[in-house]
């Protein structure tokens, strides 16, 4: 059972994920949650793979958060309908910029913000 509601996305490019080293467009968030978020891309990544990301997003009000991470990916699979891979990641030790970078989705979503 999850310890944290995901916040889903209708607009597959709300929040775009590079690979912090390179600065290189990896994919999108799917959903996101205080401990993990699905990654949509174009490669598979291997399970137990390290990354290293940093996510960005436009808010309602224009401004963009921008927030680091690390993660491991926890699963992997191809969507038939749409052809991208889709990676399950479990993040690491995520900071106080990333718990203020979900509570500002649930807020501007209006969603209750919920306790592990």
């Amino acid at each position: 059972m999850r310890q944290y509601n995901r916040i889903m996305f209708r607009s597959l490019f709300r929040v775009k994920v590079s690979d912090r080293r390179t600065g290189k467009l990896i994919g999108y968030a799917g959903d996101v949650s205080e401990d993990g978020l699905r990654l949509i891309c174009d490669q598979l990544v291997e399970v137990g793979s390290h990354m290293e990301l940093r996510l960005r997003m436009r808010g309602r009000d224009g401004v963009m958060a921008q927030v680091e991470l690390n993660a491991t990916c926890l699963w992997g699979r191809e969507n038939p309908q749409s052809g991208h891979h889709e990676l399950g990641l479990q993040l690491l030790q995520p900071g106080n910029e990333y718990v203020a970078f979900v509570e500002r989705l649930r807020l501007e979503r209006g969603i209750p913000a919920t306790a592990p």
